[in-house]
């Protein structure tokens, strides 16, 4: 019974939704209240006979007579309802749930959700009886009764005075849609609201706001390095303007470097946004990471005074070198430092460019790619003066006494000499972000993607060039155990590492 009961509802309500189909559909409590009552048809009724009319009430009552037409009254009467009868009661809490409380006893059930009303002759609905069971009913006559509203939403039920019987009235059905009240159109419907059905949302991007999104970047880096290399000098003693070379060497010529960089990048990008709700930001603040590399891509040394390590000695030993060594050639000369050419940065300049559009007006999806790059180059130059310890050295042969080193050490001195560097870096930088916003394309001519160019500023600077040339700053040359002897009256003897602590 109770399947063909439901049946006779869902035919009722498919009927509704097919005739509404263009239409919003009703409020919650619409639905809510149509299952209830039709599913509690009486089924002695056939499915489409017409409704029982009713010139008199009072002669199968449901809750009993309320006694006057106010909702004090009613509330009264229905608190009451409870302690008179159990079946009742249970019933009765049974149709307040369906209006969405707990029960008669509700604490958010009062007399605030009863209106007293009288009931126009001609209505058609549900009416209830003693034995609840629910009929299809016509009122002959006006007859006085309240309504008791659900907890949320338009909807309300009947339950007249005279008999206490339930009474419920589908809601027109929802025929014509009708736009929700804060939207801009609402003041040109010219139609009826219907209550009982969900308004119409309002059109996307009837109102809009132009929002600026912010890119803004950052990158720092520091570090540095050592440029290794090596270099062939002549080492020369001069007194007097006359000069005598005492041979070449090769020695390590080291530059060591640290550096600051940095890059920065900034850009902005409008784009129109939906603020039907009022709440859309104007802006919008990104931030974004620069990457950074930094690199030496060339580098070349110089050393020496026109490749020459030169020894200012005294006349003394001056002329004890010259026992041993000659003049230098006139045609002595270093290997000059060869110069760097700037580097051209082949960096194509980037375009701001757009995707196609899908033609469709409205809200969509808009992906913005922020993305730049650049690369600046530097050739850096410095010129230094490095103090160079020469050292002689010779080895003894024969016996050698209990304890004596056959490596013997002299102390040439301590001289100043000249060196050069220049180097070049290249420094490059790169950003990249892709975010998505919902755009208000109007015409619909706004495309899927846009493609942005974000400008990359790059500095850098060397923070420190320092130049060591030789083995921890000295150089040696062999010399034969009689010039050893002999040099040793002018110079002093020392340790290999240049000091007097071995002797």
């Amino acid at each position: 019974m109770k399947k063909s009961l439901f049946l006779i509802g869902s035919l009722i309500t498919i009927m509704s939704l097919a005739f509404t189909a263009q239409a919003q559909g009703p409020v919650p409590c619409v639905e809510t209240l149509n299952s209830f009552f039709h599913e509690e048809v009486v089924t002695t009724m056939p499915q489409g006979a017409k409704p029982k009319v009713l010139n008199r009430l009072g002669t199968n009552p449901q809750f009993g007579r309320i006694r006057r037409h106010t909702a004090a009254s009613a509330y009264s009467h229905l608190k009451g309802v409870k302690r008179r009868s159990r079946k009742n009661d249970a019933e009765l809490d049974r149709l307040l749930q369906t209006l969405g409380y707990t029960g008669v006893d509700d604490p958010e059930f009062g007399a605030d959700d009863i209106t007293p009303v009288v009931v126009s002759a001609g209505e058609v609905g549900w009416m209830g009886s003693g034995s609840d069971k629910y009929f299809k009913a016509e009122f002959g006559r006006d007859f006085e009764g309240f309504k008791i509203f659900v907890k949320d939403g338009p909807c309300f039920v009947y339950i007249m005075k005279t008999c206490g019987n339930i009474f419920y009235v589908d809601p027109p059905s929802c025929d014509e849609s009708y736009p929700c009240p804060e939207c801009l159109n609402a003041s040109a419907f010219t139609g009826t609201v219907n209550p009982f059905c969900e308004c119409t949302p309002c059109p996307e991007c009837q109102e809009t706001l132009d929002q600026t999104i912010s890119v803004n970047g950052n990158g720092d880096i520091a570090s540095g390095d050592c440029v290794m290399g090596e270099k062939t000098v002549t080492l020369a003693a001069t007194y007097g303007g006359e000069t005598i070379c005492m041979g070449s060497m090769t020695i390590p010529v080291n530059v060591s470097y640290e550096y600051q960089a940095s890059g920065s990048t900034s850009a902005s990008e409008v784009v129109t946004v939906d603020n039907q709700d009022g709440n859309a930001q104007s802006a919008m603040d990104l931030k974004i990471p620069v990457n950074l590399d930094f690199d030496v891509t060339e580098a070349q040394t110089s050393y020496g005074d026109n490749g020459m390590i030169v020894m200012d000695v005294t006349a003394k030993r001056f002329k004890a070198l010259k026992k041993y060594y000659t003049a230098c050639p006139t045609d002595v000369s270093a290997e000059a430092m060869q110069s760097i050419s700037e580097k051209e940065m082949d960096m194509a300049e980037a375009q701001s460019s757009e995707g196609s559009s899908n033609g469709e007006a409205g809200l969509k999806k808009q992906t913005l790619i922020f993305s730049g790059q650049n690369a600046v180059s530097e050739i850096v130059s410095k010129e230094y003066s490095t103090t160079m310890t020469v050292i002689a050295h010779s080895t003894k042969t024969g016996k050698l006494a209990k304890g004596e080193s056959a490596e013997r050490y002299l102390c040439l001195g301590q001289y100043l000499v000249p060196g050069a560097s220049a180097m070049q870096y290249i420094l490059t930088g790169n950003s990249n972000l892709t975010t998505s916003v919902e755009v208000c394309d109007a015409e619909g001519n706004e495309p899927d993607t846009k493609n942005i160019v974000l400008p990359i500023d790059l500095d850098a600077s060397f923070t420190k060039q320092e130049m060591k040339a030789g083995h921890d700053g000295k150089v040696y040359i062999d010399v034969t155990e009689a010039q050893y002897k002999k040099l040793a009256k002018r110079f002093s003897r020392c340790c290999s590492n240049g000091d007097s602590s071995c002797y």
